[in-house]
């Protein structure tokens, strides 16, 4: 069956993606703990796109002991190209000439293209994967250890977005359609920590956009060594233990991956240059759940920590750096290096100004147009401008202005968008106690101000955030000795809230404050979330290299992958 014939959209894949359309995909393996090994088969049922003269079948791989590979039941002619980074291995499939597609291989990895998928997952411990379970058995397996636990996702989904996650793990209902997930002894606090909100969240992002698609809405909070906030894996979300801080103050991580439900989820950015259209759209969606839920004023303030994680990304990386852009050129470059804050925030940037240039009401009607025409495809930025510009094509007022809309810069212009005027007003008390805390570097002024715990007495934690953000940001640092001031009469290295805790620890590496190095060192060996480990790595190489490169070997192994290579340029460069 021939299909309509797509352009080749991504860069950042070794298969000929665009020959074929992957139906559905059924993956059957077995989980053994001992030998750190996963085994089993994948079996893809495909449709070609360009006819039947496709000689070759070519699919992407990482580090994969490939058996054997069947076409129609029958063996296949296959070989396993070379490694090359930071792609993996082609793994290129004869077909013959009268091939029914279907055959037992890996997958096609690239986000523009979708499947549906069945799991059946063996395990001697708990599984949890993206996709609805069934009942779980016992197999009939010689020590009578394994249970098979079987999964169906019925709406088409990209393979990054394939997971699974088996352990010694527990779940507790946290909302009329959500578990949570984690370890026996994690379980009451992770329980408390996300009943109040889940619900709440996905109502008022129902609400925006349109109905919850994947049915139940699930949580798994993973050990501390994963990279992320969270992962947005439909029907289960991965999330960091950061957000677990006593205080209810880091939920916020689950209404942004609930937002993914929409964004990302079901419609997908065509590759990853295009990433602004999955986080950005996320952030946004977050935001405006923030609103619903505390008021206009929290979205703005939200929006303001995120500026400052814009500014610390983009000079990291340098305004006129090609990552700095929304849009970005990946072609033979490796899309983890281009990850920071950027397509978030430059990407929330972006659609709150087409929100107030088109006016909120008009937008809103925009957001269910998208999410409803693009529901379970994948597009590019170029398909969103037309999307946009064909919404509103019989409106004269909003063409007109969309007329003037400069595309090409807030695409293509590296560095920083215009800044949006925010409501400062949850954030001028965090700016105020700033200078006053500056005055302190002033001999002369210092006795004007005496710090004490009632100064941050009736804040949250995140406002916290943004006082300890606005002074790292000064063009002169605190001196240790104030920073010493700081800790003692706030508490901060007391903090349960790894937010607070490791950007009061910033301050201190900032000032050379000897005694917040080796207190730093230990955090990077507890929390492997990028969002912390990449700037204390940065600012702990800066002010003791010897023990940032010490922490790093002694912790190399404790962190995922893609945070190690990611910390390991920070460190050595390259």
């Amino acid at each position: 069956m021939a299909t309509k014939v797509r352009d080749r959209r991504d860069p950042n894949t070794l298969s000929n993606y665009d020959a074929f359309r992957t139906v559905h995909t059924s993956v059957d393996v077995e989980l053994d703990f001992e030998r750190k090994i996963l085994s089993g088969t994948v079996t893809l049922k495909l449709e070609s796109i360009k006819g039947p003269d496709v000689e070759e079948l070519v699919l992407d791989s990482s580090y994969l002991d490939v058996v054997g590979i069947e076409v129609d039941g029958a063996p296949a002619e296959w070989q396993l190209s070379s490694r090359t980074e930071p792609y993996g291995s082609a793994l290129h499939i004869q077909l013959p000439s009268t091939y029914r597609p279907g055959a037992h291989l890996e997958v096609k990895d690239t986000p523009d293209v979708k499947t549906t998928f069945d799991f059946r997952i063996k395990s001697p411990l708990p599984v949890v994967a993206s996709g609805i379970l069934r009942t779980p058995r016992r197999l009939d397996d010689a020590d009578g250890a394994l249970r098979l636990y079987e999964f169906k996702q019925d709406i088409p989904i990209p393979t990054y977005l394939f997971a699974i996650a088996s352990g010694d793990i527990v779940g507790a209902r946290i909302g009329p359609r959500s578990l949570v997930y984690t370890g026996p002894d994690e379980l009451s606090a992770t329980k408390w920590e996300l009943e109040r909100d889940t619900e709440k969240f996905l109502q008022i992002a129902e609400n925006l956009v349109y109905p919850y698609a994947w049915h139940e809405y699930n949580v798994l909070v993973l050990p501390p060594s994963f990279p992320y906030g969270g992962m947005e894996n439909p029907v289960v979300t991965f999330a960091t233990p950061t957000i677990i801080s006593g205080d209810r103050e880091n939920v916020d991580v689950i209404a942004h991956e609930i937002s993914h439900s929409w964004s990302g989820n079901l419609v997908t950015n065509a590759s990853w240059e295009h990433f602004w259209l999955n986080e950005g759209w996320t952030t946004y969606l977050e935001r405006r759940i923030a609103a619903e839920l505390h008021g206009e004023a929290h979205r703005h303030f939200s929006a303001i920590i995120g500026w400052s994680a814009l500014t610390a990304s983009i000079n990291s990386f340098g305004e006129d750096n090609e990552f700095t852009k929304l849009v970005v050129n990946l072609d033979g470059r490796d899309p983890d290096d281009a990850f920071s804050s950027i397509p978030y925030e430059k990407g929330h940037t972006f659609l709150f100004h087409l929100e107030k240039r088109l006016g909120k009401d008009k937008w809103d009607a925009f957001i269910i147009y998208y999410f409803k025409k693009y529901r379970g495809e994948t597009l590019d930025s170029y398909e969103f401008k037309s999307a946009l510009i064909h919404f509103f094509a019989p409106d004269a007022v909003a063409t007109k202005s969309l007329a003037e809309l400069d595309w090409d810069y807030w695409y293509h212009k590296p560095g920083f968008p215009p800044k949006p005027d925010f409501d400062t007003s949850l954030v001028d008390a965090c700016y105020e106690l700033a200078e006053r805390w500056k005055t302190l570097m002033n001999d002369n002024d210092k006795d004007n101000f005496s710090p004490s715990k009632s100064d941050i007495a009736k804040w949250t934690a995140n406002q916290l955030v943004v006082f300890l953000e606005r002074l790292s940001e000064s063009d002169k640092p605190l001196r240790k000795e104030h920073v010493e001031l700081m800790g003692d009469e706030y508490e901060l290295a007391q903090s349960k809230n790894v937010e607070i805790v490791s950007r009061y620890f910033v301050l201190g590496l900032l000032a050379r404050d000897e005694a917040v190095y080796q207190p730093t060192a230990d955090l990077l060996g507890k929390v492997g979330r990028m969002k912390f480990v990449r700037p204390l790595y940065r600012h702990l190489k800066e002010a003791d290299r010897d023990l940032a490169i010490a922490t790093f070997e002694e912790h190399r192994d404790f962190y995922h992958p893609i945070c190690r290579g990611l910390v390991e340029k920070d460190i050595f460069g390259g």
